[in-house]
């Protein structure tokens, strides 16, 4: 996918600005990253959105909050003024997180994650612009969770999930990245930290029905 190369490619330079070589003492600096950095690949893995429930409407609905919550993440959305043929038109979104930075999908965190640099930027809420089945908002977005969660733990990164979705399968991810999420639960969450020495960058694309989230570093 070149598109979604030079979105990496973009950040990894927009870091390379950020990361600058002083040299206290005894400390292990970041080295600069190049203007071409060589990318490599630390996990990749795909949803398919048409098959995240049996039902037409259900799996509609899961398709669409999985791609908005993305849009949130991408912070391109206005709540309350969703447009749909927009939001499920191809794109791609990325972000980086640093060594020890925390990724939390929402944020109502545990204390030990506290203050993470990066969140979907939403709580999945029918006020949002979620879509519902059966009255409760944001049906789907767990699936993404598991998503994050299986690609992050193959990437060998720090990955916290206290409540697994093993009381639903997720279509297409292993069980034991099954991940539930609830923004009023602190413990319903995903938390990942960055334990390597440099940046990383996870990087998502949505087309043609599928949603792929590639993590490399820099």
């Amino acid at each position: 996918m070149p598109m979604i190369k030079q979105t990496i490619i973009s950040i990894a330079t927009l870091v390379s600005t950020i990361l600058t070589p002083v040299s206290p003492v005894g400390v292990t600096l970041l080295s600069p990253i190049p203007e071409k950095p060589v990318l490599v690949v630390l996990a990749e893995h795909s949803l398919d959105l048409t098959t995240r429930e049996p039902g037409e409407y259900a799996n509609e609905v899961f398709a669409d909050n999985i791609v908005l919550s993305l849009h949130y993440l991408k912070s391109d959305v206005e709540r309350g003024n969703i447009d749909w043929k927009e939001i499920r038109a191809s794109f791609e979104v990325a972000f980086v997180l640093r060594p020890e930075e925390i990724f939390a999908f929402h944020g109502n965190v545990l204390p030990e994650f506290e203050s993470p640099v990066v969140t979907m930027n939403s709580r999945f809420f029918i006020e949002e612009g979620y879509r519902s089945v059966g009255g409760l908002g944001g049906n789907g977005v767990c699936h993404l969770a598991s998503l994050i969660n299986w690609v992050a733990a193959e990437a060998d990164l720090e990955v916290t999930a206290k409540v697994n979705h093993n009381f639903y399968p997720v279509p297409g991810v292993p069980g034991q990245f099954g991940t539930s999420i609830r923004s009023q639960s602190k413990t319903q969450n995903l938390y990942i930290k960055n334990n390597f020495e440099i940046p990383v960058v996870f990087a998502f694309s949505v087309e043609g029905g599928e949603v792929n989230l590639k993590i490399v570093h820099l």
